[in-house]
C-alpha cells in the first residue's frame, strides 16, 4: 500500500526513510522528538531534557564545569527539538568537551546523527548509552526508534516489546505510537492498527496517532470507524488539505455529501492552492 504522505519531516532534513514520512508537517518536529524520546522545548532553569537523559553526575568533573557541561547540552536539546540540527551538534560536543564521560550527552548527539541519516555514528554513540543504563527503558524506546529509522523494523518492535513490558512505565502511550508507526511502515497493518488503537486509548487525542490509524483504518475498509478520528482531527487547529482530504473522502465513501461540502468548503477557504482541493473540485475522490 502506498504510504500517505502527510507525515512529512521537514525539507531541510534529507534522506529519510519511509517511516520518517509518517509525521505530520504541523506536528512533524514535535512528533518524532517525542517518538525518539525527547521534549521539543527546554529549560535551564529546570534542567529539562530528553527522555532518558538525566543531571545526574557522570564523570569526575568539578561542580562549575559539569554545570557548564549540563548547560551546554540543555541547548543541544533546546536546538534537536526546533530542528536546528547543526547547532545541537555544536553545543551537544561543546559539552563533550567540558566533561568527555557525560553520558547524557552521547544519548543527545545519538539522536542528532539519526535526523542526519548518520545511523553508524548514532549506532555508536548508543552502544556507549546502553552499556551504561542497559535496562532503562527511555533508553531502550530510543533505540527501537532507531532501529525503525533504519528499517530494521523487527529489532525496532522487539525494543519497544520491552519497554512496554517494564513495570511502572509510565509513556506507554509514546511507545505504543513508535510501534504502530514501526509497524504500518514495515506494511504490517492489522497490527500496526491495534498498537494505534491502544496508542489512542491511553493518550486520547494524539493527532499524530489519530491521522495514521484514520489512515490505515480507510484503506483496511473500516471507513466509518476512520471517520470517528478524522472528524475529530478536522475540527481542530492542527487539520491541514490532507488530513481535509482523507475526511473528505471518508465522508463520500460513507454517502455523507452534506459532510463532504462542508470539509471540501472549509479545504477551499483554507488551502486553496492544494493539491487536495484540485482533486475536490475534479471529484477524484479514488485517485
Amino acid at each position: 500500500m502506498k504510504q500517505y504522505r502527510w507525515w512529512q519531516w521537514p525539507d531541510a532534513v534529507s534522506g529519510l526513510s519511509v517511516l520518517q514520512r509518517l509525521v505530520p508537517a504541523a506536528l512533524a518536529l514535535a512528533g518524532l522528538m517525542a517518538l525518539a524520546g525527547c521534549q521539543t522545548s527546554y529549560s535551564t532553569s529546570t534542567s529539562q531534557l530528553p527522555a532518558g537523559v538525566s543531571s545526574s553526575p557522570s564523570s569526575p568533573v568539578s561542580a562549575d564545569v559539569r554545570k557548564a557541561a549540563m548547560t551546554r547540552l540543555e541547548l543541544a536539546g533546546n536546538y534537536l527539538g526546533i530542528g536546528r540540527l547543526d547547532v545541537a551538534m555544536e553545543e551537544v560536543n561543546n559539552a563533550l568537551a567540558l566533561d568527555p564521560g557525560l553520558v547524557d550527552a552521547y544519548m543527545v548527539r545519538g539522536m542528532v546523527f539519526a535526523q542526519r541519516s548518520d545511523f553508524a555514528s548514532a549506532e555508536a554513540d548508543y552502544a556507549r548509552v546502553l552499556r551504561t543504563r542497559p535496562n532503562d527503558p527511555d533508553v531502550l524506546h530510543n533505540y527501537g526508534w532507531l532501529q525503525c529509522q533504519q528499517n530494521k523494523y523487527e529489532a525496532g518492535n522487539q525494543y519497544f516489546e520491552r519497554v512496554l513490558a517494564t513495570p511502572g512505565y509510565a509513556n506507554s502511550a509514546r511507545t505504543l505510537m513508535a510501534k504502530g508507526l514501526c509497524l504500518q511502515a514495515a506494511g504490517r497493518n492489522p497490527e500496526a492498527i491495534a498498537a494505534l488503537e491502544r496508542a489512542y486509548r491511553t493518550e486520547p487525542g494524539n493527532p499524530i496517532v489519530a491521522y495514521n490509524l484514520a489512515y490505515l483504518l480507510y484503506h483496511a475498509g473500516r471507513v466509518a470507524d476512520a471517520q470517528v478520528y478524522l472528524r475529530r482531527l478536522n475540527a481542530s487547529e492542527l487539520a491541514n488539505a490532507e488530513t481535509l482530504w482523507l475526511g473528505i473522502k471518508a465522508e463520500n465513501a460513507l454517502g455523507n455529501q452534506l459532510g463532504v461540502r462542508e470539509l471540501g468548503s472549509v479545504l477551499g477557504h483554507k488551502f486553496p492552492q492544494s493539491k487536495e482541493y484540485s482533486l475536490y473540485e475534479r471529484g477524484a475522490f479514488y485517485e
